[in-house]
């Protein structure tokens, strides 16, 4: 009777590591599909005016060299005001990716006796692994 109990006892804890391990495989997202979901993330901070939070999906070289308040006081000076951001494809190797992001913009103030102009364009962002963790990194 306690062999049988032993065994039963390892079969239910062989089941329970299988189980753990096709779970902790399944949370493994491919590159593309976590790398979509933080560009995603990034845009939906830096619509919500969240420039605290979209410093840090920054990569970690970037943020060494720019400050948290040098990159706000670069968004707020730009002309341009995104209105929208939509993740399209990305095409990645392990440690990088290129993003296409379809994005909504408008200018305030560009031409004279037109108070803004506003139109999309598909831009492709730069993103590297870290540590495990996509970061964006800026052209600049």
């Amino acid at each position: 009777m306690v062999k049988f109990l032993l065994r039963r006892l390892r079969l239910s804890l062989m089941a329970a590591c299988c189980g753990l391990l096709l779970l902790s495989a399944c949370a493994t997202l491919p590159p593309e599909e976590a790398v979509a979901e933080r560009a995603t993330a990034r845009w939906n901070t830096l619509l919500s005016d969240d420039l605290v939070g979209a410093y840090e999906f920054l990569s970690p070289g970037y943020r060494s060299s720019v400050s948290s308040n040098q990159y706000q006081r670069s968004v707020l000076l730009n002309r341009v005001r995104w209105t929208g951001a939509q993740v399209n494809e990305s095409e990645c190797t392990e440690t990088s990716c290129k993003v296409k992001i379809s994005l909504d913009y408008a200018v305030y103030g560009a031409l004279p006796g037109v108070q803004s102009f506003e139109s999309t364009q598909t831009v492709v962002e730069s993103w590297v692994r870290v540590d495990g963790k996509w970061y964006y990194v800026p052209n600049k």
